[in-house]
């Protein structure tokens, strides 16, 4: 039976030789002259990199659940949270340890609820993005759609709908 780590490596495996093939698939595009599919080949294989980064960067964490938060969110934002994971490390974070049996635990938990914390926003921020386009899709049908009223609707700040829309819309 694989562990959690087996699992990591073989994906992290799997996913560096796709960086290969992905480069090899962009300078194939640039010997025949296709900027845009090399360009977009190489875009992949950097996409490609920073997953394989994050599985590899999970190996040895038990984050549990915080994994599959972790591994469901934006590679860049889950690669900064370990980052400041790694240079928090427990010795930073806690002393008088010997006061608490169970403080590295504690640690791992509060960890585990920071992995949490990132998937929600990430949730949250999905949700809004959609609630602006649906608004922007409405309004481009010819309706009118009063702001403060969706705010109070979705539990969406009017403050921040109000920025998001004008955003989108482009004033």
């Amino acid at each position: 039976m694989f562990s959690d780590d087996d699992r990591l490596r073989e994906r992290a495996e799997s996913l560096r030789i796709a960086v290969g093939e992905s480069y090899k698939r962009a300078a194939d595009a640039d010997q025949r002259g296709e900027s845009e599919n090399a360009a977009r080949f190489r875009e992949l294989a950097a996409a490609q990199t920073r997953k394989a980064e994050l599985h590899e960067r999970l190996i040895g964490r038990d984050l549990k659940i915080g994994q599959t938060h972790l591994l469901s969110v934006d590679e860049e934002q889950a690669l900064k949270l370990l980052d400041r994971f790694d240079s928090n490390p427990a010795e930073v974070v806690l002393t008088h340890t010997e006061r608490d049996e169970h403080a590295h635990w504690r640690l791992e938990e509060i960890q585990r609820k920071a992995c949490e914390w990132l998937f929600a926003n990430e949730v949250r921020a999905s949700a809004l993005r959609e609630v602006v386009r649906m608004a922007l899709v409405m309004e481009s049908e010819g309706v009118e759609v009063n702001t403060a009223a969706l705010a109070r609707m979705t539990g969406i700040s009017r403050q921040t709908l109000h920025a998001r829309l004008s955003e989108a819309r482009g004033s």
